[in-house]
């Protein structure tokens, strides 16, 4: 039973690591297509932090 419960644990986090990762992807496509922050957080409601570091890091790697 134990290991179940492991097991649902892993999954939930896997499920949530997943929904991230797409937010991110998107969030990444949407600047590179122009969008500026407060777009991005007006439009699709992601939090001004989140997508500031984001671009952030873009343009750090573009460096």
């Amino acid at each position: 039973m134990k290991e179940r419960v492991l097991l649902m644990d892993a999954r939930e986090e896997g499920r949530e690591e997943g929904l991230r990762l797409a937010d991110r992807t998107r969030i990444e496509d949407m600047l590179r297509r122009g969008k500026t922050v407060d777009e991005i957080v007006d439009f699709c409601g992601y939090a001004q932090d989140l997508v500031e570091s984001i671009e952030k890091e873009m343009l750090a790697v573009a460096e």
